[in-house]
């Protein structure tokens, strides 16, 4: 595992990779990449502080709870004091157990009996910190080791929050909610939402508008007070909602067309 890290850094220093910003719309992208990301960004950073430091972590065994939450490997230079660190995202198929089967399996032609499960190190880097730059291998493994979920999920209470104070009413906002925290995808997107901030001022003036010049997906109809509410035929329907709340629909000053964009660019 350090020649893995070490084979790591070493591309990483001779720009023999592609690199590009890290975000989580990256999951859907289908080129291959390295991301990378200052740590003053994650998250959960300030938690991982102490192996920086050279400090250790309270630690546990693999069998017994609580399980691990991380794997790291910290390599320093003896020469220079620089400090890489290797994060893996700990699974349980880790632990291979104790059948003669798996024995056979991990042993060499000598054979000898284990009373303890065996453990496997996988062959892999998820993401390296180096010179404070998280650099990302596996985008999902690298959001799980940091917690990025909790963070999601904080975003969508505060998008919610303020999405329930609008006068733009819901049909079904329960089911909007259910839908929401209901699938990590779309708390991802949340996430999104959540720092664009143009939902803070929507209001039923732009929901009209929306409605009268784009042929979107999002359904509005007039509840019993005569208002116009945005309606989910189902939880599916989430995903046009949050197109709205996102501010996918645009004009263009060139055509008077309108468009759904789902990757935007600021020209500012």
């Amino acid at each position: 595992m350090r020649e893995k890290v070490e084979h790591k850094q070493s591309v990483l220093e001779s720009d023999k990779i592609r690199f590009s910003d890290y975000g989580i719309e990256n999951r859907d992208r289908d080129q291959t990449f390295v991301q990378y990301e200052p740590t003053e960004n994650i998250p959960q950073f300030d938690n991982f502080e102490r192996l920086l430091e050279g400090q250790r972590f309270s630690h546990t065994t693999y069998t017994e709870p609580p399980k691990p939450e991380f794997q790291a490997i910290r390599i320093r230079d003896a020469d220079n004091d620089q400090m890489a660190i290797a994060f893996l995202n700990y699974s349980r198929r880790q632990i291979m157990g104790r059948t003669s089967r798996t024995r056979m399996l991990v042993g060499s032609e000598k054979h000898r009996k284990v009373d303890d499960s065996l453990i496997s190190i996988p062959d892999r880097v998820d993401s390296i910190y180096y010179d404070g730059m998280m650099y990302i291998f596996d985008q999902s493994r690298f959001e799980k080791v940091f917690d990025y979920l909790a963070e999601y999920e904080r975003c969508a209470d505060d998008v919610l929050d303020r999405i329930e104070e609008t006068d733009i009413p819901f049909h079904d906002f329960d089911m909007f909610k259910d839908a929401v925290y209901g699938n990590n995808r779309v708390l991802r997107l949340m996430y999104k939402v959540h720092e664009r901030g143009v939902y803070e001022d929507m209001d039923l003036d732009d929901a009209t508008y929306i409605r009268d010049n784009f042929d979107t997906d999002v359904k509005f109809e007039e509840n019993g007070d005569g208002e116009m509410s945005i309606k989910m035929d189902d939880k599916r329907d989430v995903w046009a909602v949050l197109r709205f709340f996102n501010d996918d629909h645009l004009d263009s000053p060139l055509t008077n067309e309108q468009y759904i964009s789902l990757s935007k660019q600021d020209a500012g």
